[in-house]
């Protein structure tokens, strides 16, 4: 069954909410990552309905490198909630946390009290009944401590408490097995990377499409961690890396930070960000030289056996927003 034939909702289980909270959260991460986090506002119409929108983000190193990425949107008026990858949770707690007790903010592990459930299609009787309107691309809706985020392409993630998760399990939509792999598997072909473990500090957020991506990256809104590195790389460097979405006929599914090849070159020219095999097709998204991309010619071994097919982004990859 192809992805977009799927519907039903899913668990999913390998990303974690932070929530940051304080009167100094927004003021804290607007100096600390790549997003504008000023602009994640709640407004409420006249209805009533409280919304905002969300953004993909990083937090960087003082040389530019990404330690984790996240996605953000404001939880309340005094609190923003990052969806981060739990294999990186501790290394995000922690690199926050240097920081933190120059502000007036908590950060605290919601890992346990919230979880994050994924659907695709409409959702069902009991989330539409929990949201009066769905939102759309890269908004978010919500009500009674929970939050609706619209993803594209008919794909929506809750993020709510342990006891509203529970509740929908046994509602009437399907539930799908091999959650976080199908999730993995829609945001490869969304285009949408993200750190891993494996791969923290080792990419700049441009590897990664972040200044192509939603808005990802800020060029406007004034320093923060790295922001120095990046900004010369948008405006006065020639970047000859950058991330493209692949097909793979390999058997084994490439962990993230796995290193390209291209023939007669002994050293790498890119690594794996995330990679995913659903239904018996495996896609990946990999940074790799713009010249290996053009001559066609990167494989995922040394040999230069495994070759990987170049597939279409959703969007342009771009030098200069």
């Amino acid at each position: 069954m192809k992805i977009n034939d799927i519907t039903g909702f899913m668990d999913i289980d390998d990303h974690g909410l932070l929530f940051v909270k304080g009167p100094d959260a927004k003021k804290f991460l607007q100096g600390q990552v790549t997003c504008d986090i000023e602009q994640l506002t709640i407004s409420q119409s006249d209805a009533g309905l409280e919304s905002g929108h969300t953004t993909l983000g990083a937090h960087c190193t003082h040389k530019g490198r990404m330690i984790f990425s996240f996605i953000a949107c404001a939880w309340d008026q005094d609190t923003i909630a990052l969806s981060i990858h739990k294999g990186l949770f501790q290394t995000a707690l922690a690199a926050l946390k240097k920081y933190s007790i120059f502000s007036k903010v908590e950060l605290i592990d919601a890992s346990d009290s919230h979880r994050i459930i994924g659907f695709i299609g409409t959702p069902p009787s009991s989330v539409a009944s929990l949201f009066t309107n769905l939102p759309v691309d890269g908004e978010v809706m919500y009500n009674n401590e929970a939050a609706i985020i619209s993803k594209g392409n008919q794909r929506y993630e809750c993020w709510m408490t342990q006891e509203q998760a529970t509740s929908l399990s046994s509602d009437d939509a399907a539930v799908i097995e091999s959650s976080s792999e199908l999730w993995a598997a829609c945001n490869i072909r969304d285009g949408i990377g993200e750190v891993r473990l494996e791969t923290s500090e080792e990419f700049i957020p441009q590897m990664l499409n972040y200044q192509a991506v939603g808005t990802g990256i800020s060029f406007n809104k004034g320093c923060y961690t790295g922001q120095e590195i990046v900004a010369r790389m948008q405006y006065l460097g020639k970047q000859k890396r950058h991330m493209y979405r692949f097909s793979s006929e390999s058997s084994e599914t490439p962990v993230p930070g796995s290193p390209l090849y291209t023939q007669g070159k002994q050293q790498g020219i890119g690594n794996v960000v995330i990679a995913a095999k659903y239904d018996g097709q495996q896609e990946l998204l990999a940074v790799a030289t713009e010249a290996a991309v053009t001559a066609d010619d990167i494989y995922l071994d040394e040999g230069c056996q495994q070759k990987l097919q170049v597939l279409p982004l959703p969007y342009t990859i771009t030098q200069e927003e």
